[in-house]
């Protein structure tokens, strides 16, 4: 954790007002969106968008909708790009998080077959596979 987060946390307990709070620290708060949060990943990972599209079968089209913030993608969706990409289910978890999805629960079904298939670095298509197998909904795949 850095320094400033540790400053907010600890203005946070104390006793101003969160009107302060906010005025003293504006220029820190993260303000980033789901396109520029997945174009950071691929940067990242030194691939390409047409490598993420292709894997994670999304539509082109769909895929720069999201990615220029014009589409606001299904939870689904963005575990396709986060298995594309071959996160950790730790980057997973807090990538959901900051972008105000749900995170994967290991006691659902759905989502604990999604967090295997995260942890073993499998594909879209084999998760679905997995996910079809014992009667659960898949993730979908447009580009098959």
């Amino acid at each position: 954790m850095t320094k400033k987060t540790e400053k907010m946390l600890n203005q946070l307990e104390g006793e101003k007002s969160f009107t302060e709070i906010l005025e003293e620290n504006k220029g820190s708060f993260e303000y980033k969106t789901v396109g520029e949060y997945i174009l950071n990943e691929i940067e990242k990972k030194h691939t390409t968008k047409a490598k993420i599209i292709k894997e994670s079968g999304i539509n082109k089209r769909f895929f720069f909708g999201i990615i220029s913030n014009s589409k606001h993608p299904s939870r689904r969706y963005i575990i396709r790009i986060f298995l594309a990409l071959e996160l950790t289910l730790k980057d997973v978890q807090w990538y959901l998080k900051a972008m105000d999805y749900a995170q994967l629960y290991a006691r659902d079904r759905r989502d604990a077959v999604i967090i295997y298939c995260i942890n073993h670095h499998l594909s879209v298509n084999e998760c679905n596979k997995m996910l079809n197998k014992i009667g659960l909904e898949n993730l979908g795949f447009e580009n098959t």
